[in-house]
């Protein structure tokens, strides 16, 4: 499940450098892209210019606290994640982060395995949101954001017929796709030629080579479905 991480961006916002780094390093174990911040305006700048899939802010920035941009942010974007640190207890700033929709509240110093929980955490609150992710079988993702395939966090690279027909049969994923579906999805430019099935049997088996095993069924006389 951590592999859909590795397709995901994060955003970290820290002012002590050496805090930042130790985190850092251990970010980049997990997630694809990690950009950061120094202090609250440059990581609002930051998330509208790449609008990551996870922010983890400090509570006590300069210029904006953490919890002022989770506030902001939450204004217009209920999707992203968003895991808060602080070394403070105090139950009035805890009272406040439950308003804005956190996956975690991390109390500095964070220990490894609250590290890593939390990273399990934030996987499987990413693979929730279906506008991002398509989960095809375990460690299999498709990223409608990116129109990227990985299997266990390593990219596949897919030749254009092939990336048309995945597409095709994830927007009708569980429904039944057509031969004829196919052939106008695939040869849409091919107007005036004959296609057969036979064409279209080889791009799915061509297709089947990316994929894991059984990930694509057929049905007999009509077409093909994906699982």
């Amino acid at each position: 499940m951590l592999e859909i991480l590795k397709e995901s961006a994060i955003l970290y916002a820290e002012d002590e450098p050496e805090i930042q780094a130790n985190i850092v390093e251990y970010l980049e174990e997990f997630f694809g892209t990690v950009h950061t911040a120094e202090n609250g305006t440059q990581a609002l700048e930051l998330y509208e210019k790449h609008h990551p899939d996870v922010l983890l802010l400090d509570i006590t920035l300069p210029y904006i606290d953490g919890l002022s941009i989770a506030k902001e942010i939450r204004q217009h974007d209920q999707h992203v994640k968003i895991v808060m640190l602080t070394a403070h207890t105090e139950q009035e700033k805890l009272l406040k982060a439950t308003e804005l929709k956190l996956t975690k509240y991390l109390i500095k110093p964070v220990t490894p395995r609250e590290f890593k929980d939390t990273m399990q955490l934030l996987a499987e609150e990413l693979l929730t949101n279906p506008s991002r992710f398509v989960n095809l079988t375990k460690g299999c993702l498709w990223d409608n954001q990116d129109e990227k395939l990985s299997v266990h966090g390593q990219h596949i690279d897919l030749a254009e017929k092939s990336h048309l027909l995945l597409k095709l049969l994830i927007i009708q994923k569980g429904q039944v796709v057509t031969y004829e579906d196919i052939m106008v999805t695939l040869w849409e430019d091919a107007f005036d030629q004959e296609i057969s099935i036979g064409s279209v049997k080889n791009q799915v088996s061509l297709l089947r080579k990316k994929l894991p095993q059984d990930c694509i069924c057929s049905v007999y006389g009509i077409g093909y479905r994906l699982k």
